[in-house]
């Protein structure tokens, strides 16, 4: 024997509200019927019974009689599952073609804020880890013993890493260049370790480093930062081979005699 609930909650799975499944089942028990029959027998509210009805006669599930009172019919279910399959199948068959024209939205340009000297250290982790290409760092000797090994394992994937290193260069890495003297005016100017890490030419940890508690810093994707980024880091080994060129006396003296020198290397 068909349980009821069970069948209505079928029902109510195809489309069906509650109130209109708990009719159709009432009147495939007994059809004809008036309201008055269909409401007892489906046990929902009289007052609710003509306004069900009048929405299943919509979707063509009921037919009612002109006679008066009005009798009530239900179609069979062999006809009401063979036009649910057919409505299911177009609707499928529409939503599949409206899929496979959905464009995917462009790559958006990501900002995360970092704050705490171990968040800032495992944001420039993900960046060597995700580099396929190419790595930038500006860093500390302290950020780079941290990071000695990841970006040991990156060189041995076919990264080409390049490494400005504000102090000592023995790290193993294939080609570094030793921004000690331009950490030292750097540290006076800004009171914490600029540190920057770019990977692929895509994202970038920006950071500032003090104590653990006092450290902060950013980790983007957006375009115009990454090249920034990397142009910082490039006027930096750029400005080191200047100094070896013409030597440490000539390039003091020079930014001495220049105003403009002296503002941009004593402020922040």
């Amino acid at each position: 024997m068909v349980k009821t609930d069970e069948t209505v909650s079928k029902l109510t799975q195809i489309g069906f509200s509650s109130y209109e499944a708990k009719v159709y089942f009432a009147l495939l028990q007994k059809h004809p019927a008036i309201g008055y029959e269909i409401a007892k027998n489906a046990r929902i509210p009289t007052a609710k019974i003509y306004e069900v009805l009048t929405t299943l006669r919509s979707k063509g599930v009921v037919m009612a009689s002109s006679t008066e009172p009005v009798c009530y019919s239900p179609i069979p279910p062999e006809q009401l599952l063979r036009r649910l399959e057919q409505d299911y199948s177009a609707k499928i068959a529409d939503l599949d073609l409206r899929l496979q024209q959905v464009q995917p939205l462009p790559e958006a340009d990501i900002t995360w804020h970092l704050n705490g000297y171990q968040t800032v250290i495992d944001k420039m982790a993900d960046v060597i880890n995700n580099s396929e290409h190419s790595l930038l760092l500006s860093v500390w000797p302290d950020e780079a013993d941290l990071l000695r090994e990841l970006v040991k394992k990156a060189e041995s994937k076919g990264v080409k890493v390049i490494a400005g290193i504000f102090g000592c260069c023995d790290l193993g890495w294939k080609h570094t260049v030793n921004l000690e003297q331009c950490g030292v005016t750097s540290l006076l100017r800004l009171r914490k370790r600029l540190t920057v890490v770019v990977g692929d030419n895509k994202e970038v940890v920006i950071s500032e480093i003090g104590s653990p508690e006092d450290t902060v810093g950013i980790w983007t994707t957006t375009p115009g930062i990454v090249l920034v980024a990397k142009e910082y880091i490039k006027h930096d080994l750029w400005g080191r081979a200047l100094i070896d060129s013409v030597g440490e006396d000539k390039f003091r003296r020079l930014c001495e005699d220049s105003a403009v020198l002296t503002y941009l290397i004593k402020n922040r």
